[in-house]
C-alpha cells in the first residue's frame, strides 16, 4: 500500500488505479489521458472533472478537429471510450457537456456510417464502437473507458470586463501623467 501512495503522490497512478500517463498534443497544447476503468457516461464526466495534471483541470474529452480526433484515437488502442458529447437534453442536438466547449453544439464530428441513429435511446457519444478507427457512435449509458482532457479554464465574461476596465484605467492614468509632465 505504501508504494501505491508514493505513485499517487508522484502522479504516476490515478485515483481510479489506471496508470496515469497524460500525453500532450501540440495542436492545442492540451494533455490527454486514457482511463480504462469502465464508468457510466455521467460518472465519467464527474470523475474526469476531479482530475488535474500540471495545474490544469480535467474534463471528458472534447474533439474539435480531424487532427485532434486522430491523435486522441491513438490513445484508445482501439477500445471503446466516452467522448464528452450528448444529445440527452434535445434529441438530435449534439452538444459538448464538459470542458471549455461545454454547452456548445458540435462543429466537428466523425460519426460512423448511419450514425447517430438513436437506436434504443442512445444519447452519448463514444469512440470505436462498433467500427473502430476513431469513428463515433451514439450509444446508451453503460460502463466503458473514457478519455480525460486537461486544459486551462476559459475565463468567465466578467474576467474580460474587469480586464478591459483595468486597461482603461491604466490608459487614462498614463495620459494624465504624460499631460502633467
Amino acid at each position: 500500500m505504501k508504494l501505491k501512495t508514493i505513485f499517487l503522490s508522484l502522479g504516476l497512478l490515478s485515483a481510479t488505479g489506471a496508470v496515469a500517463a497524460p500525453v500532450q498534443w501540440v495542436g492545442n497544447g492540451h494533455w490527454y489521458e486514457f482511463v480504462s476503468t469502465p464508468l457510466s457516461f455521467g460518472d465519467a464526466v464527474a470523475d474526469a472533472a476531479t482530475h488535474t495534471y500540471l495545474g490544469l483541470g480535467g474534463h471528458l474529452v472534447t474533439v474539435t478537429s480531424a487532427d485532434e480526433n486522430a491523435f486522441v484515437h491513438g490513445l484508445t488502442g482501439g477500445a471503446a471510450a466516452w467522448l464528452g458529447a450528448s444529445d440527452a437534453v434535445v434529441e438530435g442536438e449534439w452538444r459538448w457537456v464538459s470542458g471549455p466547449e461545454a454547452g456548445q453544439l458540435l462543429t466537428y464530428t466523425n460519426w460512423g456510417p448511419g450514425e447517430p441513429n438513436n437506436a434504443g435511446n442512445e444519447d452519448f457519444a463514444v469512440y470505436n464502437n462498433p467500427w473502430g478507427g476513431g469513428l463515433w457512435n451514439d450509444r446508451p449509458d453503460a460502463g466503458i473507458a473514457y478519455i480525460v482532457e486537461y486544459s486551462a479554464p476559459v475565463p468567465e465574461p466578467e474576467t474580460y470586463a474587469m480586464l478591459l476596465v483595468g486597461l482603461g484605467i491604466i490608459g487614462f492614468a498614463g495620459r494624465r501623467l504624460r499631460k502633467n509632465s
